[in-house]
């Protein structure tokens, strides 16, 4: 009986390996959009079946309401100056008015993380986005997450257990961007080593700037 479930266990192992890999050998869909482009645009420029996927408002004439992301896919902020590439997620949508993209939401991520790793996650996004020109909105209490040291995140980790915490990002006039951290799972048992996290990313137009 122990060899015969040992067998089924390996192969049941080996069918998940190879149809992983397969998954992976394809490549993952790509969503390319920034804020304004034309719904028509992110469509032609996205291997993302943008138009398949997007809830239409039976209005005269009908426009696009919603597109909503929830299979893995790669999404890029394709602006030419201040873009970026996410890592691959499987939560998002994208705001539409008069068919220009006005909102995209996601969790940049395939699943909750442990802290550790969601704090890894969050030091990548945070120099990834100052490298292109995004800076904090100049508001008191406003300021990049600081994760530098083991004493910053314990006291992130601690703060999370009550609250999210996060800040504001623009390209002043132009852009905003929300990156969030929160507590998702397990987070009623205040365990450091059991709880589960999110990253949040909200993009929108500038409406912070003076």
């Amino acid at each position: 009986m122990h060899k015969r479930n040992t067998y089924l266990l390996s192969a049941a192992v080996a069918l998940v390996t190879v149809t992983v890999a397969f998954y992976f050998s394809r490549g993952l869909e790509q969503i390319s959009f920034h804020i304004s482009k034309s719904y028509d645009d992110v469509a032609r420029d996205s291997t993302f079946p943008v138009k398949d996927e997007t809830a239409i408002y039976p209005s005269e004439p009908p426009h696009p309401s919603s597109t909503w992301i929830t299979t893995p896919v790669i999404i890029t902020f394709d602006d030419q100056q201040h873009g970026f590439t996410l890592p691959a997620t499987k939560f998002g949508a994208i705001g539409w008015s008069e068919f220009k993209a006005i909102t995209m939401s996601t969790s940049p991520m395939l699943e909750t993380l442990p802290f550790e790793q969601a704090v890894k996650l969050l030091d990548e996004l945070q120099k990834k986005f100052k490298q292109v020109g995004w800076t904090p909105e100049p508001v008191e209490g406003n300021d990049w997450l600081k994760i530098e040291t083991k004493e910053d995140k314990v006291r992130l980790q601690a703060k999370l257990f009550d609250q999210l915490d996060g800040v504001i990002l623009l390209i002043p006039h132009k852009y905003s961007l929300i990156l969030h951290i929160k507590c998702y799972a397990r987070c009623d048992e205040r365990n450091p080593e059991t709880a589960k996290y999110l990253i949040d990313v909200g993009l929108g137009e500038d409406h912070f700037s003076d």
